[in-house]
């Protein structure tokens, strides 16, 4: 079972986790952007946290089913991130990327909720690899062009 002040910490720390996520997201003018990503990473830890309270009250073993169920429900919820838009003489299909982001998101909540704080940072830091590195090197090799348009000034300022 997790204490309070164990509870708080994981809380903190998945916020601040899907912040940093859901802050590259928003910065790319992205449709998901800080508020989802942390509150994908706190309600991902805090399901984990019930579930293990779970095993401390019910005597269960296992929780892979709960998580499971989880992992589900946020893949459904990526899901309305997709689309595709007709562009150039092209159908381009956007949102992957932020719903592989969502769900690896979930991922580093339940980590923490685990309380597997280093895997957790490990993960984010790969992550951030790959959507700040890779992405500079597909469109640095023209292996992808950037459709979305970049947010005009007046935007940046609105917020």
């Amino acid at each position: 079972m997790v204490d309070d002040k164990t509870f708080f910490m994981r809380i903190l720390f998945s916020m601040i986790i899907g912040s940093v996520i859901g802050y590259e997201r928003q910065f790319r003018n992205r449709h998901a952007g800080i508020r989802t990503f942390a509150l994908i990473c706190v309600s991902s830890s805090v399901l984990t946290m019930i579930g293990l309270h779970i095993i401390s009250i019910f005597n269960q073993l296992d929780i892979s089913y709960f998580l499971l169920g989880l992992i589900l429900s946020i893949g459904f919820l990526g899901s309305g991130l997709i689309y595709k838009e007709f562009i150039k003489g092209k159908n381009i299909v956007f949102g992957l990327t932020s719903a592989s982001v969502l769900i690896i998101t979930s991922i580093q909540g339940i980590l923490i909720g685990l309380g597997l704080y280093i895997k957790a940072l490990i993960l984010v830091l790969v992550v951030m690899f790959i959507l700040l590195i890779l992405r500079g090197i597909e469109l640095k090799l023209g292996l992808k062009q950037a459709f979305y348009p970049e947010k005009s000034e007046e935007e940046k300022t609105a917020g």
